[in-house]
């Protein structure tokens, strides 16, 4: 009997997640399908609610959903609880239980531990990857200063180590920074990047870059380093990761995150 998993947010039709998701099904013999369910925002719990009854045995949640979901869940992970948000859903027994992988599925992907993170961002993408970050590393986080930025700095102090910064002032912070990350939605829609080929030329030759947003070509953050000569990065790695942690979640198998990408690079990333 097929066992059914699937993504639900709006839109969804463009996510790589069913591609990479039923390869790793099909790798480690499991009889099961992972399927797209675009909701509209006004029907999340009655649609949410009739898959889980149909026999849905998992999810991933994407935007705009990964807050919006937990009053319909029985049970939360200590992070989850934590940040208020939610991108995996295990269903047993009838019973729902929401995690969050992002955060992990990030760090995954990081091969050497940095010492000096830059964190452009405060959503949930970012909250899950400054609580996952490894313990030898100083997180320096930088919104831009607008009316919510105290709000913000207020909400974020549980998990960081000194207060939020205003990224007017990040030039002084790329000086020494080992790692980089936009977790921000700035260059999903538009050419605009956060930080200008010469902020790039600040840092270290050693510098990672990494912006969680992929596209089809280069994003502009993604762009902006390289014309530095720096190694920069799109998200499609951590969209990888993040779902593989999903998948072990689901089945208690540790899936190939290598042929999960090559999945998706064959069939190509739009």
């Amino acid at each position: 009997m097929t066992d059914h998993y699937g993504l639900i947010g709006y839109p969804v039709q463009q996510s790589k997640s069913p591609v990479m998701q039923n390869e790793a099904f099909r790798l480690a013999n499991i009889d099961a399908d992972y399927q797209l369910f675009a909701i509209e925002p006004n029907q999340l719990g009655e649609k949410f609610s009739e898959l889980v009854a149909n026999g849905m045995r998992g999810f991933n949640v994407t935007m705009p959903f990964k807050q919006a979901i937990i009053p319909y869940l029985d049970e939360l992970s200590e992070l989850s609880k934590t940040l208020g948000v939610v991108n995996t859903v295990v269903v047993k027994d009838g019973r729902t239980f929401g995690d969050i992988t992002d955060g992990q599925g990030f760090w995954s992907t990081i091969k050497q531990t940095p010492k000096n993170v830059v964190v452009l961002g405060t959503g949930g993408a970012a909250q899950a990857i400054i609580a996952s970050a490894p313990s030898e590393s100083q997180v320096h986080v930088f919104n831009r200063m607008t009316p919510a930025f105290r709000e913000k700095e207020r909400t974020l102090a549980p998990l960081l180590q000194e207060s939020l910064h205003n990224i007017a002032y990040v030039d002084q912070f790329l000086l020494k920074a080992d790692l980089i990350i936009n977790a921000t939605n700035v260059g999903m829609q538009n050419n605009q990047s956060l930080l200008s080929p010469k902020q790039f030329a600040l840092t270290p030759n050693h510098v990672q870059v990494v912006d969680i947003i992929y596209k089809l070509n280069d994003t502009p953050f993604v762009a902006a380093a390289k014309k530095a000569n720096r190694q920069a990065t799109d998200g499609l790695a951590m969209l990888v990761g993040q779902g593989a942690l999903s998948f072990e979640k689901w089945t208690g198998i540790k899936p190939d995150q290598n042929a999960m990408m090559a999945a998706i690079l064959r069939e190509g990333r739009y």
